[in-house]
């Protein structure tokens, strides 16, 4: 339990260190989806990070309903991980997807995940993070 609590803190405040170099300007960090461009059904899941420098606003769009998680890359991003935790902390999806080959990615989400969710995209440049309410 006690890495759990550790892992959600790490997640926490690594979040805290993102909005803080964005609202300081210290480096390039950003929202980096826009809700416009998400299906009918989907809220958005705000990511903050970079996947690689010179990534603007409009480059991934995430969104999250009953049953999925909805990402769609607008460029590539060569192979990105995707990694979901459960509010424990729990690994309840890891994939990898090559984005110059798939843009769009739907990710089946059981019941078993009710709460708050944590989402990370991942590859050689960088990282961007994300949290969505699974109900």
């Amino acid at each position: 339990m006690k890495k759990k609590s550790i892992f959600l803190a790490g997640l926490f405040a690594l979040g805290l260190i993102a909005w803080e170099a964005q609202a300081t300007n210290l480096c390039h960090t950003s929202i980096i989806n826009v809700e416009d461009n998400l299906p009918t059904g989907y809220e958005t899941i705000e990511l903050w990070g970079s996947l690689m420098m010179g990534t603007g606003p409009n480059d991934i769009n995430a969104g999250v309903n009953r049953n999925s998680v909805y990402l769609h890359f607008n460029q590539s991003f060569g192979n990105v991980n995707i990694s979901i935790y459960n509010a424990d902390g729990n690994l309840c999806y890891n994939g990898v997807v090559n984005t110059s080959v798939q843009q769009t990615v739907i990710i089946p989400i059981t019941s078993n995940n009710d709460g708050q969710c944590y989402i990370v995209l991942d590859n050689a440049n960088g990282e961007a993070e994300g949290e969505f309410t699974q109900e």
